[in-house]
């Protein structure tokens, strides 16, 4: 298998995907006392070609899928993103790329197509931004109970979206105006303050003194008697 290029891996996308591929940028960045490349393409999509994209990379390398994420753009915004992020050449030294998909959808009406016929891996978190962000994934199997959220979460409220179908206000909870419950455990004791490390001059200072050399004897430097040595053997 020829391993392509970030400029090739995007000339073949563009052959693939024609005028569906909106833009596209390759960065490079080193990592590391050796300066390990690490390859990133970041390319934009038509919401209609997210299938095509995904297929058209499984031609080059069949890829690994990192996640699908998404959010909302904000209040003054009408779109949420979502992003479709790939890795190929896993464990060729030097050729691991992350391929990105980037594509708007709008509030009003967020449909993408499954990629689970392509990938079964894909169901987890193509739910996630159907729970999250209220993303309709057509194809889909459906689930027998949510994924993420509890069984009681109110039908057509997403958590992460900033519009009237956010969270609104009367579903945040002030924890702190309830009062501290009798029953609560008592708070654990302060931590007894560790006393502060003694430093090298002052442990030097306060050790006890090193014992005196004993003093040499007064005849140290006169030379033995031989002759009386002698006489008394």
């Amino acid at each position: 298998m020829k391993l392509l290029t970030p400029e090739e891996i995007i000339n073949t996308l563009q052959k693939r995907l024609g005028k569906s591929m909106l833009d596209s940028r390759v960065q490079i960045r080193t990592e590391g006392v050796k300066k390990r490349e690490n390859r990133n393409i970041w390319i934009t999509i038509d919401k209609y070609a997210v299938h095509q994209a995904v297929k058209a990379l499984m031609s080059i390398s069949y890829p690994h899928l990192s996640c699908i994420s998404g959010w909302d753009k904000g209040k003054d915004d009408p779109s949420l993103r979502v992003q479709y992020i790939f890795t190929i050449y896993g464990g060729e030294p030097g050729a691991e790329t992350m391929v990105v998909f980037s594509l708007d959808l709008p509030k009003d009406n967020p449909v993408l197509p499954t990629i689970t016929d392509l990938m079964e891996g894909t169901a987890f978190t193509e739910r996630e931004k159907t729970e999250y962000l209220g993303i309709r994934i057509e194809g889909l199997a459906p689930a027998e109970h949510r994924f993420f959220l509890p069984a009681d979460f109110p039908e057509g409220i997403y958590p992460l979206r900033k519009d009237d179908k956010g969270i609104p206000k009367s579903m945040v909870k002030n924890l702190w105006a309830a009062g501290r419950p009798e029953n609560r455990p008592p708070a654990p004791l302060p931590e007894k303050e560790e006393a502060p490390a003694e430093t090298p001059a002052a442990a030097a200072k306060d050790a006890p003194a090193a014992p005196a050399a004993p003093a040499a004897p007064s005849n140290a430097g006169e030379k033995p008697d031989t002759k009386s040595q002698k006489g008394g053997a």
